[in-house]
């Protein structure tokens, strides 16, 4: 059903919608409001503890709910409950309503699961290294004919040699719950049980609501039927059934043997499919396999080979192991069963032992390719000591680009050989609660391992009797659905797989039963049955909300009486109003954004899609389901950029209802703006020393305002290397254009550090003896070049050095001097240092004076002694005698010696200019 509105506007401000949640598949899934269940025997008795059983129910839903968990027999107060949409409930069950393997084989110790709305709900059963889980399904989707699927009843419970006391058996189980007084029941059972009732002999037992009924035996129960049949009060009445084993082992007995328990609930027979795709768990070595037939004269194919009968077990199953994905499909509905084997087992029919295998026994119902699910919520147990989580998804290969883990797409998926078109993944996931979503309908389990544990079930499934059905046929499409949207024309149509004489229609809202005579059947062919369509005349527009109606027809095969009761409950959902807006600027550089303000009523949104440009590219589009729906409502999408404006048409696909039926439409035309073009000149790599350097921006022809930022940037738009030292920096330019679209564009500016330089600052020079000038550099530069030049010296070549291109030349100026050192990178940055030499003249020592007081060389004169800081002299007479002595030499000797002139003669000296220079000794002569 589709509506569309449009509105072809141009907005440059306005777009999309709405605030919903997730919606429950149709009245056919694993989802529903009721449910029963039981704490099954297990080989640990109840209680808080590593060696004793615990049950929990895990309870999630697409939208907020709260609900009752109670039992039967009021031995344990109810249990209030709220969820969290997309979050599980753990609620613990209660010990008192363990089933004990001794006790009565019927009590009332159904365990009634209530909900306001639609819920999903798993159950396990754990102990230490035993553990089992099942899906559980409700009420609405349960039947009136099961048969039980078990597996041969091994275990090591009962291997104690050594202590015999410590053994206990193990039994292979069924359990039967009513979901409404004076139900009566048929069971076949395929061995003899505990209680006495014999192989291949029917007994019959009579149950109030939530009573159930346990049967146990020491072998495998596989093929016990069970059946709801007429009561006295004439009428089948549909039952929960559920299969296991208190504990079983499943591979070779010698190589430890360890057991596990098994607890599922079984499909009901008319729910049973055609078409099967089976995946190997991850990181076993193998995994058994039973196919169990509905009719005896059914052929079975696995990978489009034929079985033949003479290999199967049982007259009823075919037994087999593999390792690889399997295709299985059969000319009449089938159940196909996967079991995880025990631990350390590496082949069937092999006592070769894998040390570094985990996991054990487990049991899972697969689901059919003809009743899958779009949206799953799921618990991965940690209990007990589960260490590794998986899923396994088998969905069409076409559509696996759809597939969501968590609301992340999952794109990790292999085709299947010869699978017609599907693919399957193996995840590995944490534990905790995941989300699963596709475009389309996929079967997946949950599974996971631990030392001697393991724990499997049916994340979901359809549950759809396939040849028994009432659904709704719109005349305007000819489509047939199973719940239908306001507004739409609707006739009933019922599907029997067999004629009827009379069917008695029963809209169950006080109104009196319409019976028709011999009504007029089309018969068609589906899967190579015959089935006859009936309609119910004229046709019905619904309100909205839910109904639940009841065909009864004349069938004089039903082991329910001479009628049989079809019920059909579905829901007529309204149609969204879809509205949204754009938010913030329109600009083709950065993603649009729109928010859905759709008004639908809670819980009814399925389904968002979003088709960006619908008028050049209407098979183009994304889709949000239940799971991916943004919280803030806000939708993005990055259109091609574009320098001009560009409009393009957007439609917003809201779909409601069961099934994603009600789809109405939006569509808005919004004008995109162009971004505008915008760069700045390039710098070449510059020194820290280069100055500030302009920055230099162009727009392209856009008008509007820019700026700069950045490390070293100022606002007068110049980028400074002296203020951002040495490196690389990223200069961003932000430019908006009058029509608000910015452009970000950014560059790098390479500013490359200068060199360290000491050139020594200064220095003494002995005259007439060489030193090196010790100038000193550092830096990243990987090698360097050096200019030394005499500070006012016009004269290179007198310069002095022996080298004016080294670090450290040989220096033997004559003259005081300042020297200037220029150290270049190889990046061409420079630096400079200077330093000052100070030559230390060599002393010119007379050897003679005349201290007459004629005043003409009356001293004895050293020139230069006294640029040698420190220096002493020190004179003596021919005897040895010293008679003078000075440190500095700053009043040069006069001959004196204690106040007198000395006499003529030679008087001998000793020199110690020190800073370097040697002694300089002899004598002088005093002449009068």
């Amino acid at each position: 059903m589709k509506r569309v509105k449009a509105f072809g506007v141009l907005i440059a401000f306005l777009f999309i919608c709405c605030s919903f949640s997730a919606f429950a598949q149709g009245g056919t899934s694993n989802q529903g409001k009721e449910f029963w269940t039981a704490f099954m025997s297990h080989i640990y008795p109840p209680g808080d503890g590593a060696n004793l059983s615990t049950m929990n129910v895990y309870i999630t839903a697409d939208v907020d709910t709260k609900g009752v968990v109670s039992i039967a027999d009021g031995s344990f107060p109810a249990i209030p409950f709220e969820v969290v949409a997309k979050q599980v409930k753990v609620i613990k069950i209660p010990s008192s309503a363990y089933i004990y393997a001794n006790s009565p084989a019927k009590s009332g110790k159904g365990i009634h699961i209530v909900a306001e709305k639609k819920v999903a709900v798993y159950a396990h059963i754990y102990a230490s290294t035993a553990s089992g889980a099942t899906l559980l399904l409700p009420v609405n989707v349960l039947g009136k004919t099961y048969t039980s699927i078990n597996y041969t009843q091994e275990s090591n419970s009962e291997d104690d040699t050594h202590n015999p006391e410590n053994n206990n058996p193990s039994y292979s189980a069924f359990m039967v719950i009513a979901t409404e007084n004076n139900t009566t029941v048929n069971i076949t059972p395929s061995q003899d049980l505990l209680e006495g009732q014999l192989a291949g002999h029917v007994f019959q037992v009579v149950l109030m609501k939530g009573e159930v009924y346990q049967g146990l035996s020491k072998k495998d129960l596989t093929t016990t039927q069970i059946q709801s049949v007429i009561s006295p009060t004439g009428e089948c009445k549909k039952i929960a059934v559920f299969s296991g084993s208190t504990k079983i082992g499943i591979g070779c007995r010698s190589i430890g043997f360890s057991s596990d328990n098994l607890f599922q609930q079984v499909y009901p027979t008319a729910s049973w499919g055609k078409n099967y795709i089976s995946i190997p768990l991850k990181n076993r070595h193998y995994d058994m396999y039973r196919i169990v037939l509905s009719d005896l004269n059914t052929e079975v194919k696995i990978n489009g080979i034929v079985i033949d009968k003479a290999l199967f077990q049982n007259p009823y199953f075919y037994q087999y192991s593999s390792t690889q994905p399997q295709t299985i499909t059969a000319d009449k509905p089938i159940q196909v069963v996967q079991y995880a084997v025990t631990q350390g087992n590496v082949a069937e029919n092999s006592c070769e032992n894998d040390a570094n295998d985990q996991g054990d026994p487990e049991m899972i119902y697969l689901n059919p390719l003809e009743q899958t699910l779009d949206h799953v919520t799921l618990y991965s147990s940690p209990y007990y000591q589960i260490t590794k989580h998986y899923i396994n998804v088998v969905i069409k290969a076409n559509k696996a680009s759809t597939f969501k883990l968590d609301g992340v797409p999952y794109t990790n998926f292999t085709a299947i050989l010869n699978g017609g078109g599907y693919a399957f993944a193996q995840i590995e996931v944490s534990a905790g609660t995941h989300y699963l979503d596709a475009d389309d309908g996929f079967n997946a389990i949950a599974y996971g391992f631990g030392g001697n544990e393991s724990y499997g079930y049916s994340a979901g499934t359809n549950l759809k009797n396939l040849t028994e059905y009432i659904v709704l046929h719109d005349p305007q499409s000819t489509s047939t659905q199973l719940n239908g949207c306001t507004g739409g024309q609707y006739k009933l149509e019922l599907v029997l797989p067999y004629q009827t004489s009379k069917i008695t229609w029963n809209f169950n809202n006080g109104s009196a039963p319409q019976p028709f005579n011999n009504p007029v059947s089309t018969p068609f062919i589906m899967d190579g049955k015959t089935l006859y369509r009936y309609e119910y005349p004229g046709t019905i527009a619904y309100p909205k909300g839910s109904y639940s109606y009841t065909a009864t027809v004349d069938n004089l095969t039903t082991e329910c009486g001479l009628t049989k009761d079809i019920d059909f409950d579905f829901n007529i959902t309204d149609y969204a109003n879809v509205a949204f807006t754009a938010v913030g600027n329109l600009c083709s550089a950065d993603a649009v954004t729109i928010h859905n303000e759709t008004i639908a009523d809670a819980g009814t949104v399925s389904k968002i899609k979003i088709y960006w440009d619908y008028l050049n590219h209407p098979d183009v589009f994304e889709t949000f389901n239940t799971g991916d729906f943004p919280v803030d409502d806000n939708y993005h999408h990055l259109y091609a950029k574009a320098t001009t404006d560009v409009d393009y048409t957007v439609k917003m696909v809201v779909y409601t209802g069961e099934g994603a039926l009600c789809d109405n439409a939006l569509e808005h035309v919004l004008t995109v703006h162009g971004n505008p073009l915008a760069s700045f000149e390039e710098i070449s790599p510059i020194c820290q020393d280069a100055g500030p350097v302009q920055l230099i921006p162009h727009h392209e022809g856009f008008t509007g305002t820019g700026v700069f930022s950045g490390t070293g940037v100022s606002a007068n738009n110049t980028f400074d290397p002296a203020v951002s030292g040495a490196g690389t920096f990223t200069i961003t330019y932000t430019f908006t254009a009058d029509n608000l679209c910015p452009v970000v564009f950014t560059r790098d500016i390479v500013v490359n550090p200068l060199p360290i330089v000491n050139a020594g600052k200064y220095m003494q020079l002995l005259e007439g003896e060489p030193a090196l000038l010790p100038a000193k550099v550092s830096g990243s530069s990987s090698s360097f070049t050096f200019v030394w030049e005499a500070i006012g010296l016009d004269n290179p070549s007198a310069i002095g050095l022996d080298n004016a291109n080294v670090l450290n030349p040989l220096c033997s100026t004559t003259e005081d001097r300042t020297y200037k050192l220029t150290v270049t990178t190889t990046a061409g940055c420079t630096a400079h240092d200077e330093i000052f030499v100070k030559v230390l003249k060599k002393p010119i020592v007379v050897n003679a004076f005349t201290p007459n007081g004629d005043g003409v060389n009356d001293t004895w004169t050293i020139k230069y002694i006294d640029t040698y800081p420190g220096n002493t002299v020190d004179i003596y007479n021919r005897h040895g005698e010293k008679v003078y002595s000075s440190v500095g030499y700053a009043s040069p000797w006069d001959g004196r010696y204690k106040g007198s002139i000395l006499p003529t003669g030679n008087y001998y000296y000793i020199i110690n200019p020190k800073n370097g220079r040697k002694l300089i000794s002899g004598s002088v002569t005093i002449i009068k």
